[in-house]
């Protein structure tokens, strides 16, 4: 068989049609040249066509396929030329094709010799959409009426009416029979409830609207009033990323100004399940005060009742998602023996308790405490310190007999019976990034009643021959056996023997003693006559006088260690599986590692904590002497 190529000129052009109203025929024009080999045109020939039109791409699903009886015949110049839509039927219809919903390509296939051995000459998208054929349903509309100014809206399939907005080119309103041409937004009611007062000020000639639902602004006026006797005078609701309801005012005044009579609500903020109830970004924020002066200052009635909690600054609780209060709130509780600057009570959130320094007898005062599920207390710093726990009462001090002070105390337990998470901590830190980023350091001397596991340890000191320039590091011995190793000089009498006599705890301490000879200065052997009997064992060499290096190890059995053997192999928790100790060295990303799930960090809010509220105010009220200590560089004001 001749190769046959086919090469498009033109493809969809449209069969116009006149006026909107006109009928539209359901074909396409399709032309193109066909050449035999060596690139002779084929002229004047019946060629055989197959056209398919494919959906999505150019082997998708075939949604109209046609062939052509009679044949079409090229002309002089190997032109070919014919109408798709006008051939017979394979599968589908033209008229059938939802021009809407592409891409769509073409596809056509012919026989050189005019019959149906079709073979595929080319594919080709339509780079434009034929819109003649989509816009024909326009030709369904049959009336169109409406009012001067009106927008215009379906009031049937076919025919447009009235809405309810208006447009004069000045204002804008919403069911409103004349619009007022001061007013560039007017909304009338028809119930009265959650809607704007008829006589609604929005903002004269210089309204904007870039943001919110509604956006009023004026720099003598209100810029916007909600008003109802019974239901919200304004009510804002944003389902996206811009606000409900937004008040602006530029001079001296109130943005919004919520004002209640009876025993309703002055201001309602509700964040629902994952929002926000109220954010304030800049400036300072008053409760129970019109002259905040930090970032949030709460100030109780003038005259509190005596006794505990009854009028605490700050009261709040969480029931679900994480929650912190931060740096930039301070909270101070002046009352007798006992109160609370900052109090919180989470379920699932963070709990944490600022107690006030007033110190009397029998006092419990807690600088910082916290107990939740997650995270206790939450320290963040972006260049100094977190969380600084530190204690300087002197009644608690040890040498008084009443008990240990602690500069940052944790606890984990298991309450209620909960088994979910199967991890806790008391103190909980982590570090990335730089080898020199610490999850805990300690300078001064640690104690631990527990086990420790760790991926690896060494000894660090300044170098014995270059102290101040260089580090000196040694790795940990490591045994799955929780040993002991013991070891030391000794030489024989001059019978060969020497007795090596052990601390008077080592059979209690130890079990299972294994032994290591090294003979030392000349060639002689040397065995273990008698294993340790009494806290001793013999040495004994085949000559006298001879110096032994020996090492003894043995496996711990004390109480506490027979109760907490090391087990070399184990299960990881269900929910660890699949994750790993040190994903990076694995070659994997840090979200599956064990530790990127229970940091309690991952799961607050990553807000900076870039307020701290201003500490004339608390020194003032507390009327004490201040002095200043300084822990770890950070200065406390007692």
């Amino acid at each position: 068989m001749k190769n046959f190529t086919l090469k498009v000129l033109a493809i969809f052009i449209l069969l116009l049609f006149q006026g909107i109203y006109a009928q539209s025929p359901n074909l396409i024009s399709y032309q193109a040249i066909v050449r035999g080999a060596g690139n002779a045109l084929a002229a004047n020939k019946s060629i055989g066509v197959k056209v398919s039109i494919l959906q999505t791409s150019a082997s998708g699903t075939v949604v109209y396929q046609e062939s052509f009886t009679p044949n079409p015949t090229t002309n002089a110049n190997g032109l070919l030329t014919l109408q798709i839509g006008s051939g017979t039927p394979i599968t589908g219809t033209l008229a059938g094709i939802n021009w809407n919903t592409g891409p769509y390509f073409v596809k056509t296939e012919i026989d050189p010799n005019g019959g149906t051995a079709y073979s595929l000459v080319s594919t080709s998208q339509l780079l434009s959409v034929p819109y003649a054929l989509s816009a024909k349903t326009a030709q369904s509309v049959t009336g169109i009426t409406g009012t001067n100014n009106k927008v215009p809206k379906f009031i049937s399939a076919n025919s447009l009416g009235d809405s309810q907005i208006s447009d004069n080119g000045t204002s804008v309103g919403i069911n409103v029979g004349t619009l007022d041409p001061n007013i560039r937004f007017q909304v009338q009611s028809t119930t009265g409830d959650n809607s704007f007062r008829s006589t609604l000020v929005g903002v004269p000639a210089t309204s904007i609207a870039t943001a919110g639902s509604i956006y009023g602004e004026s720099t003598t006026g209100i810029g916007v009033i909600g008003v109802s006797s019974s239901q919200n005078g304004i009510y804002g609701l944003a389902t996206g990323t811009l606000g409900g309801t937004v008040g602006v005012n530029t001079g001296t005044g109130k943005g919004i100004w919520g004002v209640t009579t009876g025993a309703g609500v002055a201001g309602f903020f509700d964040g629902g399940t994952s929002g926000k109830g109220l954010i304030v970004s800049n400036g300072a924020t008053g409760i129970g005060t019109e002259n905040p002066t930090g970032r949030l200052t709460v100030m109780q009635p003038s005259t509190p009742v005596a006794g505990i909690d009854n009028y605490p600054a700050i009261s709040g609780y969480s029931y679900t998602a994480a929650a912190s209060l931060k740096g930039g709130v301070y909270g101070y509780y002046n009352t007798a023996n006992y109160g609370t600057g900052i109090h919180g009570i989470g379920y699932n959130g963070v709990e944490f308790t600022d107690a006030n320094s007033n110190f009397g007898t029998g006092n419990q005062d807690v600088g910082v405490f916290g107990s939740a599920n997650t995270a206790g207390v939450e320290g963040v710093s972006t260049a100094g310190i977190g969380v600084v726990g530190y204690n300087k009462n002197s009644s608690f001090a040890a040498t008084t007999g009443v008990g240990n002070t602690y500069g940052v105390y944790g606890y984990a337990n298991t309450i209620g019976g909960a088994t979910v998470p199967a991890t806790r901590y008391g103190v909980y830190g982590f570090a990335s990034g730089a080898a020199t980023n610490y999850a805990g350091y300690f300078s001064g001397n640690v104690q631990v009643t527990g086990s420790l596991a760790k991926g690896s340890g060494t000894f660090k000191i300044d170098h014995p021959l270059d102290p101040e320039n260089k580090y000196l590091y040694h790795s940990f011995v490591e045994s799955p056996d929780m040993m002991n190793v013991y070891n030391g000089n000794i030489s024989t009498d001059s019978n060969g023997t020497a007795y090596v006599k052990m601390p008077e705890y080592f059979s209690a301490l130890n079990k299972d003693f294994r032994y290591q000879l090294t003979v030392i200065g000349t060639f002689a052997q040397a065995i273990i006559s008698q294993e340790i009997k009494e806290n001793t064992f013999v040495i004994k060499t085949d000559k006298p006088n001879i110096k032994v290096s020996w090492q003894v190890t043995g496996v711990r059995q004390d109480k506490f260690a027979n109760a907490h053997r090391v087990i070399p192999e184990v299960e990881k928790e269900q929910e660890m599986k699949g994750k790993y100790l040190h994903a990076k060295e694995w070659g994997k990303p840090e979200s599956q590692s064990i530790d990127f799930k229970s940091r309690p960090l991952d799961k607050m809010p990553e807000t900076g904590m870039k307020g701290r509220t201003s500490e004339g105010n608390v020194k003032a009220v507390q009327n004490e002497k201040t002095e200043k200590g300084e822990v770890a560089g950070v200065t406390i004001k007692n």
